[in-house]
C-alpha cells in the first residue's frame, strides 16, 4: 500500500468531544486545526495509507461523516 497525503476542508459544531469522536472513528493519521470551543470550519491533514487514494479520501469522508463534521472539500498535495 501507499501513503496518500490530503487536506479535508469541514465544519463542524462546537464541543471538545467532536475531537475525541474524530479520533475514535479513524482520524489518527490526520493533523486537525480545528477550535473546539467556537466550532465552524477546520481543517484536517492526512497521510493515509491506502490501495489508492480515492480509497483514502473516501475512507477519511465517510469517517468525518460518522463523527458528526461536514466534508466541505477535498485537495490532493503532490508526491515529490
Amino acid at each position: 500500500m501507499d501513503v496518500f497525503s490530503f487536506d479535508l476542508s469541514f465544519t463542524a459544531p462546537s464541543g471538545e468531544e467532536i475531537i475525541d469522536r474524530l479520533y475514535e472513528t479513524g482520524w489518527d493519521d490526520a493533523t486537525v486545526s480545528f477550535d473546539p470551543v467556537n466550532g465552524g470550519h477546520g481543517i484536517a491533514s492526512f497521510d493515509r495509507e491506502a490501495a489508492s487514494a480515492a480509497e483514502a479520501i473516501a475512507s477519511a469522508i465517510a469517517q468525518g461523516t460518522i463523527a458528526g463534521v461536514e466534508v466541505l472539500g477535498v485537495s490532493c498535495q503532490e508526491s515529490p
